[in-house]
């Protein structure tokens, strides 16, 4: 009979419920857990956060256990995400570890938002291509888009002002132009009936000389 037990203490934080686990984590405690975290999930959790930073043993069907209940909640669009980087747990998850969204304290899962979406994007290609980018080049590599499509707005706005002064500009031609074939037409209504009278050249006559 084993003497110790697997501590566990559920928390609720924001959205997410935490599972804390401390102590041993054998076979036989696997239906428990298992329980606890069906359980959460047909009452409609879709957060859920294992922290095993103190787990001191792991048994060798719990990976599997997990692995198990990461398809559940997936399919119900939901996410089973962990907290631990002590070796003993490390070991055990090791084989699986590109399978589950592992963190190393509670600030990295906090601020895990967009690291981990780099992170599953450059799983997603490892599987696909057996490529493998790490974090830091894969975070380069966002930083050089991201300058790229700041480069390109500015480029575009750019464009932008210039095609609204030239819209301008040309606006403002076209009613110069307007206003002087008006002032052109009453100059010629003024002067036509001296031209009549003969005290004017024909402008006609005058363009053929």
């Amino acid at each position: 009979m084993r003497s110790e037990a697997l501590d566990i203490v559920i928390e609720s934080k924001g959205t997410a419920i935490w599972l804390i686990l401390s102590g041993p984590f054998h076979n036989e405690q696997i239906p428990n857990m298992r329980e606890k975290i069906e359980g959460m999930i047909e009452d409609g959790s879709r957060e859920i956060v294992v922290d095993m930073e103190a787990v001191t043993d792991v048994g060798n069907g719990v990976v599997p256990a997990f692995l198990g209940l990461l398809n559940t909640i997936q399919g119900k669009n939901g996410r089973l995400r962990f907290i631990f980087r002590n070796p003993v747990v490390s070991r055990a998850f090791a084989p699986y570890r590109n399978l589950f969204a592992v963190y190393p304290d509670a600030p990295s899962l906090a601020a895990g938002g967009f690291l981990g979406s780099v992170r599953r994007r450059s799983e997603m290609l490892f599987k696909k291509t057996g490529i493998r980018i790490s974090r830091p080049v894969a975070l380069f590599l966002l930083v050089v888009i991201a300058g790229w499509f700041i480069s390109l707005g500015f480029i575009i706005h750019l464009q932008n002002e210039r095609i609204h002064t030239q819209e301008v500009e040309i606006r403002n031609l076209t009613e110069w132009q307007k206003k002087a074939e008006k002032k052109i037409q009453i100059l010629r209504e003024r002067i036509r009936p001296m031209e009549q009278l003969g005290l004017l050249p024909d402008s006609a006559e005058g363009s053929d000389d």
